[in-house]
């Protein structure tokens, strides 16, 4: 197996960095890859010979048009030590014209190699089957790209030497191949994505695949001794509204049973808290008998429209702390405990609900919408949508699901990234008795990684990043509570770092359970913890509660209101949608 490279040589134009250099820099900091510029003088010049002693392993990352300047020097079919030294070559930015052809046909050997633009019609990528170091839960798909997502295709004669990574019936997306001892990787992709630029929705590869997929795909597997990763894919299916009751709509909780057993996986309830009276004591025996594969958390709190994307701290707080009441009822009542996760009603939530959160003590949020209900307050970028949950807002995470229909090559890029498997659903998803949820769930099963199935509040708190640091291990801490094990025969030193810019709110650091010294600064919390052999070590931060915040004391006429709105919704849902499948 080949040996991942440790640093990234960043060749650039001698004149100010141009924008995609500038979007490339900032993908290698967010993976955490440490990477050093070089301008195209300095290459030519030989002042590289410093960095190769230094770093005996790295890989560069060019576009096409600063290569052809560093290579125009060479003679043919020759290439300079400092190039032949790399581990390998990643060039991106083919522009279909006479200079973007001339390097082509440099790097490959091929006197005929051409450059064919597609960006204005789908096409169908085909991911390879035989590269899953570098394409992991990608591998082996197809994938249905609407147009734009893609925009130019490399035609390269295939002596035999050739590896076609991404393919499609124009040419390569992302293809490798060696020439004179270098080891090329050569993308399709014009321009590197802008992570840094706002999302107000989820990312999808098959509208913005160019820039995005070949780069990260070489990205983890070049840099996979120094970048973050993670251990595991975790997984939870997450059905939203319904009562504990032995069926709901088309959700019949036996039936969810035994397919969970048949295909092993694990389903958390987004239930909520209003419905707290409201329960079957067979369903809720049933998710106690099952903790493992079923359990439930809080969605919302009257699931009235837009509850959580209310800007006013107070409000926010009230509506919180009746939440917690009622589920606490809920405990005492059926003995049935919930796990501390929000999923937003509607998916609607403000900056201000992240801190609230936070405050009132759950680890963290799931959602399917991105950005908060109210526009001028969205902050979310490329980068908070690639990375493991959003923290943009308070430095609360807030960790992002999809629906079925977003695809499954969406479901495989995020297990790329690290980011844990979150499969959305209303009851109508056991439609024709949960065939559809079947199916997927094989696909899920089928792709190349390690899919970890469990309740979401465990899930949440095992989803981390991790890297080696100078002999150290550095875990990136997400949730406000971090659950990791040490399978090894030895103790197991880690430093957790987690990203806290309110660290006023911070009341203590505990691990199991005991509080612990940390140290802050540049924003982040951290904390050495020694695991022992065997064992796991429960990490928390623990904030202080707002005291003069106290229950919602609601008047009878909105009571009435979200009465009227709850049952028009089994109304709906119990009846509505069976009339409309023929049911």
């Amino acid at each position: 197996m080949d040996t991942g490279s440790s640093i990234a040589l960043l060749l650039r134009s001698d004149d100010t960095p141009l924008p995609d250099d500038c979007n490339l820099s900032e993908i290698l900091e967010f993976f955490g890859i440490p990477w050093m510029a070089l301008t195209v003088s300095e290459a030519n010049e030989g002042n590289v010979a410093s960095l190769m002693a230094s770093h005996p392993q790295f890989s560069v990352l060019t576009s096409a048009s600063c290569l052809a300047e560093a290579l125009r020097p060479c003679k043919a079919g020759t290439f300079p030590d400092w190039l032949a030294a790399a581990t390998s070559v990643f060039v991106y930015g083919f522009q279909a014209a006479d200079r973007g052809r001339a390097l082509l046909r440099q790097i490959t050997g091929d006197p005929d190699a051409e450059i064919d633009g597609i960006e204005a019609r789908p096409t169908t990528v085909f991911v390879t089957d035989t590269f899953p170091d570098m394409c992991g839960p990608m591998s082996a798909l197809q994938i249905q790209l609407e147009p734009g997502a893609a925009d130019a295709a490399l035609v390269i004669r295939d002596d035999g030497e050739l590896q076609s990574i991404l393919g499609a019936p124009e040419g390569h997306l992302f293809v490798g191949f060696a020439n004179a001892g270098v080891r090329f990787f050569a993308d399709a992709s014009l321009a590197m994505v802008d992570i840094c630029e706002r999302a107000a929705t989820y990312f999808d590869v098959k509208k913005r695949f160019a820039g995005a997929v070949p780069v990260v795909m070489y990205l983890k597997w070049s840099f996979r001794d120094v970048c973050w990763t993670t251990s595991e894919t975790n997984a939870c299916l997450i059905i939203d509204d319904p009562p504990l009751w032995p069926r709901y709509g088309f959700l019949d909780f036996g039936e969810l049973l035994r397919l969970a057993d048949k295909q092993t996986f694990a389903t958390t309830v987004a239930f909520i808290p209003w419905n707290w009276r409201r329960t079957n004591r067979d369903t809720v025996a049933a998710f106690r008998r099952n903790s493992g594969k079923l359990s439930v958390c809080v969605h919302g709190c009257d699931h009235t429209r837009g509850e959580f994307s209310a800007r006013s701290a107070d409000l926010l707080d009230r509506r919180l702390k009746t939440a917690r009441r009622r589920m606490k009822s809920l405990l005492n009542e059926t003995a049935l405990d919930h796990e501390n996760v929000m999923v937003f009603p509607q998916g609607a939530f403000s900056p201000e609900a992240a801190s609230a959160l936070k405050r009132n003590g759950f680890f963290a949020a799931v959602n399917t919408e991105v950005a908060p209900a109210d526009d001028a307050s969205n902050e979310t970028t490329l980068a908070d949508l690639w990375s493991v949950a959003i923290v943009r807002y308070g430095g609360f995470s807030i960790y992002t699901r999809r629906y079925i229909h977003h695809g499954i090559e969406n479901f495989a890029f995020d297990g790329i990234l690290g980011k844990p498997c979150f499969v959305a659903g209303h009851h109508d998803i056991f439609r024709d008795h949960g065939s559809q949820l079947a199916e997927f769930l094989q696909q899920l099963a089928s792709l190349r990684w390690k899919l970890c199935w469990r309740t979401l509040g465990d899930a949440v708190c095992r989803s981390y990043g991790i890297r080696p640091d100078d002999g150290t291990i550095t875990v990136k801490m997400f949730a406000e509570q971090l659950r990791i094990e040490n399978g090894e025969a030895m103790a197991r030193r880690i430093l957790v770092v987690k990203q806290e810019p309110q660290i006023a709110s911070l009341k203590e650091v505990t691990v199991n359970q005991d509080a612990v010294a940390y140290e802050y600064g540049d924003g982040c919390v951290r904390v050495v913890v020694d695991i022992p052999p065997g064992r796991a070590a429960d990490i928390r931060c623990v904030h202080h509660e707002r005291p003069d915040a106290c229950p919602d004391s609601e008047s009878v006429s909105y009571r009435i209101q979200v009465a009227v709105r709850r049952y028009l919704s089994e109304l709906r849902d119990n009846y509505g949608h069976l009339f409309r499948f023929g049911v």
